[in-house]
């Protein structure tokens, strides 16, 4: 890293926000604020405009958002019905800003957060009548959005247990995509070199269209594990993707063998995916919960583990090495510089 500047990591865990400073060998993170707010499911995001402008979804108190870089927080929930916060994505051109929710719903702010704007069409779907989620009270949720850099009226959801949701609209009203895709939703992707490839990834595997999000294909070709986190980008490279899955869903985490995990590579932007070995253990027992690329480093990718450990590759996947361990159960990772 000599030349560089420090490469900074923000990870969302159960317990709440941590960060760390990576400049080599292993990390030491530490307990960044948050705590007692029901944890972290989705990464923190570092506002467009000003990057010590930083907004949070937590598990029981909703949005939160610091303007410097993390030190102090404020909750910002005026219109938002549902704290229970599962992802946070903004546009890079607007900085509009989307929160994902459970129950399943999508929350907008034009504002930086003062204030958002409802969706209820959302909720009025037919479709909503066969949503669920294993565990009790069944209630299903918004685990993923994605937002199209070249369109920003063209919104995605990912809803667990349920299908791609797709607007057209800025959020205002959706509609529920079946074609090829697969019931449990885990997240959407849109390709930043082709606004018409969108890939979703789902409890059984990865599904990728060609045209707009309006129909999907199976795009698992060399996958062995199918219970999938998210799909990472390479910056410079978009037909390079990057991905972890686990053998079987969260129950069988338990299991002596544990999740059965694996870290993939595709070179040809999803159609085909090439399982990673260098330097990991052969078998991985903790699951994968969530990828993340260095926006600075494009060749640098990194995954967060149910154990608390985070695996960092800097060869596009080549090679991989342990750079923090010991943390809470790690649902959220975003990098930056300092």
């Amino acid at each position: 890293m000599t030349g560089k500047a420090a490469r900074i990591l923000y990870i969302s865990t159960q317990e709440g926000l941590y960060q760390a400073e990576l400049n080599g060998g292993v990390a030491e993170p530490r307990l960044f604020g948050l705590q007692g707010k029901g944890g972290m499911r989705s990464p923190v995001v570092i506002d467009c405009r000003d990057p010590r402008t930083l907004y949070a979804g937590t598990g029981v108190a909703g949005m939160f958002r610091s303007k410097d870089a993390g030190a102090t927080w404020e909750a910002l929930n005026e219109g938002i019905i549902y704290k229970e916060i599962f992802w946070v994505e903004q546009h890079p051109q607007t900085a509009e800003i989307y929160a994902g929710t459970g129950p399943a719903s999508v929350f907008k702010s034009t504002d930086g957060g003062e204030s958002w704007t409802d969706a209820p069409q959302l909720r009025d779907l037919p479709e909503t009548i066969d949503w669920t989620f294993p565990r009790a009270p069944h209630i299903a949720h918004v685990k993923g959005l994605a937002l199209t850099p070249s369109d920003a009226s063209r919104v995605f959801a990912a809803v667990e247990e349920g299908w791609i949701l797709r607007s057209l609209d800025g959020g205002s009203t959706w509609e529920d995509i079946k074609a090829g895709t697969e019931f449990d939703s885990h997240s959407v992707t849109v390709m930043p070199d082709d606004p018409d490839v969108v890939i979703s990834t789902s409890g059984r595997g990865i599904y990728k269209s060609v045209d707009g999000g309006s129909s999907f294909h199976d795009a698992n070709k060399g996958m062995t594990q199918r219970y999938m986190t998210q799909v990472a980008v390479h910056p410079a490279r978009p037909k390079l993707l990057f991905t972890a899955a686990a053998a079987v869903p969260p129950p069988g985490w338990r299991r002596p063998e544990g999740a059965d995990a694996g870290f993939y590579r595709s070179e040809d932007q999803g159609e085909s995916w090439q399982r990673l070995t260098g330097g990991l253990p052969e078998h991985i027992g903790p699951a994968p919960r969530i990828v993340a690329n260095d926006p600075d480093d494009p060749d640098t990718f990194l995954t967060g583990m149910a154990d608390g450990t985070i695996w960092m590759t800097e060869d596009c996947g080549e090679s991989f090495r342990t750079v923090a361990q010991g943390l809470p159960h790690v649902t959220g990772l975003r990098v930056t510089r300092r």
